[in-house]
C-alpha cells in the first residue's frame, strides 16, 4: 500500500493518506512502496557497515525532563553564586520533587557536573555546554502601543545591550508588531545584523501616537458633555476599540511565544512597549466618574477588563519555557495630559491611575514566568545591565517526573534553604508529552534548524515527476540504521516501531499542517544479528507545489523516544530536466 502527503497547491494544509492519490498517466517507475526493512535492501551491499550493539531493551516508561533557570540574590540585589542542589527544593504543585540536573553559571561561567568549568562565551563552550543553557533574545517591539520618539529613545540603551551580549552562545531575533507581525531578523549569533533590524525599526511609524490623539479627543469630548449617558457613549466607544485591537495585539504576541515551542535554549522575551492597559480606557471612565461623581461609569470599566487575557500569555510564555522582560519606553514622562492642546480639558484622569492601569500587566507577565520589569525610569540601562547578569550568573535546575506528562499546566516553585536569599524563577510550566515536545520541534526546525540525530537517520530526495497539471509527486526515502532501534524480543522474533512527522514550508511561507506516521519493525530472531548491519527504509512520496520547499522530518523511536530531526531544502521545476546528448 502506498502512502502519500498531499499538499494542495498554495494551500497551507496537508493530507498524509494511507493509499495513493490517482495514479498520473505516467507513474514513476520508482513508485515507492510501503516501507521496507534494509534486511532486504541494504544500504550499501558492497561495504557492510560495522555491527552495531544492541540497544538496552528495558520497558518504556514516559519520562519528562523539566529545567528552570534560577536567579538568587541576597538583600541588596546582588547575584549569590557558589550554590549547590543541596540548597535548593523544587515543587511542583505543591509536592516535591528530586533534581535530578544542576548547572551554576557564575561570571560567564559553567560548571559542569564532572566539575569542569567552561567560558560561556568560548569555543568549547559549543561543544560542552547544554543547549538548554544557550541564550535566546527575542526582542519584541510593539509599534502599536508605543511612540516614536519614547521607542527611539530607548534604543540607545538597548542596542549597547544586544551589542554586548549577542554571540556565540547567545543568540537575537527582532520580531515588530503594529496591526501585522514582522520578523525583522530571526535568530542570529552576529551582532551587526540584529543591530541593523533594530535602526531599521527607527525609521518606523508607531501606533501608540494615533492612539494618544484619539485618546484626547475622547477626553475633550467627555469634558464638553452635558449628561453622563453622552460622556459614556464616546469613552466606550474609544474602550471598544482599543480592546478590539489589544486582542490582535494580545494574538500576535502569543503566536510568537508559540513559534518557540520547539526551540532549545533560554528564551528571554524582551517586551518593548508604552504598556498594556489592565482595562481598556479605564481612564476615561475615571475622568467620567470626576465628572459626574456617583454614576455607574466606574462599575462600566469591569466590561473592558483584559488580565485574563495577558494571564493567557504568562501562559503561553511559560508552556513555551520563555522568560518575560518587560521595558516601558514612556519612562518618566510627565502628565500626557497637561499640554497647550489640553490646557481647556478640566476634567482630566489621575496620571497615577493611567500608569497604575498600563504597568500592572507587564508587571505580572514578568513575575509569572522569572523575568523583570522595568517601568517609571528613564534608565534603561540599568534594567538592561541586570538582564546581562542573568545570562551570566544564574543556576539551571532539573528534574525528572514520571506520572505528569499529559499537557496540561502545574504551578512550580523553587526555594532556596539558606535564609536572606531571594529567588526568582517561572511560578508555571506546561509538562508536555514526548509526542507534543517532538511535534513542536519538527515545526519549529523549519525555522530554527535543529542538528541532532542520534539515530542517524539521513533524508534522501528523489526526482520529481509531474503528477496533473499544478503539483509534482516527490519522492522521499528515510533510512535508519537497524542498529539505532530499540528492539524487544517478541516470541521468534525482535520488534518495535518508529514514528516519522513531517511538515512542509514552501517558497510562499505557507506550510502544511503536521503529519505523523507510525512504522513497525519486525525482525526474525535468527535474522537479528545481520539485520543490525543493514538499515531501514521508509519511502513516502509528496506532493508539492512548484518552486522551493523546505521538508522538515523528526524520526522518533518508540521504545528508547531517542529523536532524530532532519531538514532538507527541495526545489521543484517546472522545465523539464535536461538529457546529455550522445555523439
Amino acid at each position: 500500500m502506498k502512502k502519500a502527503l498531499l499538499l494542495p497547491a498554495f494551500v497551507a494544509s496537508a493530507l498524509l493518506a494511507q493509499s495513493a492519490p490517482p495514479a498520473p498517466k505516467n507513474p514513476p517507475s520508482q513508485s515507492s512502496p510501503a516501507p521496507q526493512p534494509a534486511v532486504t535492501k541494504p544500504a550499501t551491499p558492497s561495504q557492510p557497515a560495522p555491527s552495531r550493539p544492541l540497544p538496552p531493551i528495558s520497558e518504556r516508561v514516559e519520562v519528562s525532563v523539566t529545567n528552570i533557570d534560577v536567579i538568587v540574590t541576597d538583600s541588596k540585589g546582588n547575584r549569590v553564586p557558589g550554590l549547590t542542589r543541596d540548597d535548593f527544593e523544587v515543587f511542583q504543585d505543591s509536592i516535591p520533587q528530586v533534581i535530578t540536573n544542576f548547572y551554576a553559571v557564575t561570571g560567564g561561567k559553567v560548571l559542569l557536573e564532572d566539575g569542569k568549568t567552561v567560558p560561556l562565551d568560548s569555543p568549547q563552550a559549543v561543544a560542552e555546554i547544554p543547549n538548554q543553557l544557550k541564550a535566546r533574545y527575542i526582542v519584541y517591539i510593539d509599534n502599536l502601543n508605543i511612540q516614536p520618539q519614547n521607542r527611539n529613545r530607548m534604543f540607545k540603551r538597548l542596542k549597547e545591550f544586544l551589542s554586548a551580549n549577542v554571540g556565540p552562545q547567545a543568540e537575537a531575533m527582532v520580531v515588530t508588531y503594529n496591526r501585522s507581525l514582522k520578523v525583522k531578523r530571526k535568530f542570529t549569533s552576529e551582532k551587526g545584523d540584529v543591530l541593523s533590524a533594530i535602526e531599521q525599526t527607527e525609521m518606523e511609524t508607531g501606533g501608540g501616537t494615533s492612539q494618544a490623539g484619539e485618546r484626547k479627543d475622547a477626553l475633550q469630548r467627555i469634558n464638553d458633555a452635558r449628561s453622563e449617558d453622552d460622556a459614556s457613549r464616546t469613552a466606550r466607544s474609544y474602550a471598544e476599540s482599543l480592546r478590539n485591537d489589544l486582542q490582535f495585539a494580545i494574538d500576535a504576541i502569543k503566536t510568537t511565544l508559540n513559534g518557540l515551542a520547539g526551540v532549545e535554549g533560554r528564551k528571554i522575551f524582551i517586551y518593548v512597549s508604552e504598556g498594556l492597559p489592565a482595562s481598556a480606557g479605564a481612564e476615561l471612565f475615571d475622568a467620567i466618574h470626576q465628572k459626574f461623581p456617583g454614576g455607574s461609569s466606574s462599575l462600566q470599566t469591569l466590561e473592558f477588563d483584559l488580565n485574563a487575557k495577558y494571564a493567557t500569555i504568562a501562559q503561553a510564555a511559560n508552556a513555551n519555557g520563555v522568560t518575560i522582560w518587560a521595558l516601558d519606553a514612556s519612562g518618566l514622562a510627565a502628565d500626557e495630559f497637561i499640554s497647550a492642546e489640553t490646557r481647556y480639558i478640566e476634567t482630566r484622569p489621575s496620571p497615577f491611575f493611567l500608569r497604575q492601569n498600563t504597568q500592572g500587566p507587564l508587571v505580572m507577565l514578568a513575575d509569572q514566568t522569572g523575568g523583570k520589569a522595568s517601568i517609571n525610569t528613564n534608565d534603561w540601562k540599568t534594567s538592561l545591565d541586570e538582564l546581562s547578569k542573568d545570562f551570566s550568573n544564574f543556576y539551571s535546575i532539573g528534574y525528572r517526573t514520571t506520572r505528569a506528562a499529559s499537557d496540561r499546566p502545574h504551578s512550580v516553585e523553587v526555594r532556596t534553604r539558606r535564609k536572606g536569599l531571594t529567588v526568582r524563577a517561572r511560578k508555571g510550566l506546561l509538562e508536555k508529552s514526548t509526542e507534543t515536545r517532538t511535534a513542536e520541534a519538527v515545526v519549529a526546525s523549519l525555522f530554527y534548524p535543529r542538528e541532532d540525530n542520534p539515530l542517524g537517520a539521513s533524508v534522501t530526495v528523489g526526482e520529481p515527476r509531474p503528477y496533473d497539471r499544478d503539483n509534482y509527486l516527490l519522492p522521499v526515502r528515510i533510512a535508519v540504521p537497524v542498529g539505532k532501534l530499540g528492539l524487544v524480543p517478541s516470541g521468534d522474533r525482535y520488534e518495535g516501531q518508529f514514528f516519522v512527522y513531517f511538515v512542509v514550508l514552501d517558497a510562499l511561507g505557507k506550510q502544511s499542517d503536521l503529519q505523523v506516521e507510525r512504522q513497525a519493525v519486525s525482525v526474525p530472531a535468527k535474522d537479528l544479528s545481520t539485520a543490525q548491519r543493514k538499515d531501514y527504509y521508509y519511502d513516502v512520496q509528496l506532493l508539492v507545489v512548484p518552486g522551493g520547499q523546505k521538508l522538515a522530518i523528526a524520526l522518533r523511536d518508540g521504545v528508547s523516544n531517542l529523536t532524530s530531526y532532519v531538514q532538507k531544502n527541495v526545489f521543484v521545476s517546472v522545465l523539464p530536466k535536461e538529457t546529455k546528448k550522445t555523439g
